[in-house]
């Protein structure tokens, strides 16, 4: 089911829907306007010709391996 994100002309709030009827009237949640944006969001797929995906080495803050050593931005 699409999930669309619209950012609102008047007050700025980003608003997500889901939409199932393109005729369907959107609403701001926050202010009730009808000004509303489409904004293009990124997807988390990721695309393989082996069948599966990539092992990604885990991490907390993006750098591989960083979580526990020394330094890293997930050491206290």
């Amino acid at each position: 089911m699409p999930i669309y994100e619209y950012r609102c002309g008047n007050c700025g709030e980003v608003n997500e829907f889901l939409v199932l009827d393109r005729n369907e009237e959107l609403n701001c949640k926050s202010c009730n306007s009808q000004n509303l944006e489409k904004l293009l969001s990124a997807h988390n797929t990721i695309a393989s010709s082996h069948g599966s995906a990539p092992k990604v080495p885990g991490s907390c803050c993006g750098t591989p391996d960083s979580c526990g050593s020394p330094g890293s931005c997930c050491s206290g």
